[in-house]
């Protein structure tokens, strides 16, 4: 990874160091999983509250190295709600940073929706985000994937 991409990444997660370390104090708010889509890798949740979390996946796209971190909003107050689980979509804002030839940056505007089995800690989700790139040049993209993600404790445990 470059230089330049390094550097963006050490940005964006100094600007987001708040919500995450506010995230950590509570075990049972972490998720990890594997990431299906741009990029295909791994990513990381940490919960903040009851509607806010930041999202992270690192992989490849290609045989570029990608990472995108995003702040989300679910919304969880869906009037009806399966029995052994909870739906809620969500929408974020985040940064996108791709490894290739000229470093890419940009903005990601993302909307999708999680699926959590409460009692078994897991959670499945997908997600569309275009991508307005801003480095090298203006342009757009679109990002999206699926995927599953591990909490340590259960979603339920202690709200």
């Amino acid at each position: 990874m470059t230089r330049r991409a390094l550097a963006a990444a050490a940005v964006a997660l100094s600007l987001l160091a708040p919500r995450v370390c506010r995230g950590q104090e509570a075990a049972d708010e972490m998720g990890v999983g594997i990431y299906a889509g741009v990029p295909f890798g791994v990513t990381l949740k940490h919960l903040v509250d009851e509607r806010n979390a930041v999202a992270a996946a690192f992989g490849l796209q290609g045989s570029n190295l990608d990472f995108h971190c995003d702040a989300l909003t679910h919304f969880r107050d869906l009037p009806s709600q399966p029995a052994k689980g909870k739906v809620a979509p969500y929408l974020g804002l985040g940064l996108k940073i791709k490894a290739e030839h000229d470093t890419l940056y940009g903005i990601r505007f993302l909307g999708g929706a999680s699926y959590a089995f409460l009692s078994k800690s897991l959670e499945f989700f997908a997600e569309l985000a275009p991508v307005l790139r801003v480095s090298p040049g203006l342009g757009s993209c679109l990002d999206g994937g699926a995927g599953v993600r591990y909490y340590f404790r259960p979603l339920g445990s202690g709200r």
